[in-house]
């Protein structure tokens, strides 16, 4: 991830989209704090690593959001945990 962070970055790129991995909040691309931040959805998936209920799975994924940055979620009900 930082080698292809620093290859970005040496491009001189205007704007780069990267998907953060396996629930968002300790993911290493996290490290970098990003204009907009998108959750797609959040669903019953990978309960093993992030938690049994979409409350606990919200959570982990709004780690993404940072302050006063935009912030977008593709849910039409999402938990409260990613409000």
């Amino acid at each position: 991830t930082l080698a292809a962070m620093w290859l970005f970055q040496r491009a001189g790129l205007d704007v780069a989209v990267f998907e953060v991995g396996l629930g968002g909040r300790l993911d290493a691309v996290n490290v970098w704090d990003a204009d907009c931040a998108v959750v797609t959805s959040v669903d019953l998936d990978h309960q093993q690593f992030l938690g049994e209920t979409r409350e606990a799975i919200g959570f982990e994924k709004a780690g993404i959001f940072r302050v006063g940055r935009a912030a977008i979620c593709g849910e039409v009900d999402p938990p409260a945990s990613i409000t």
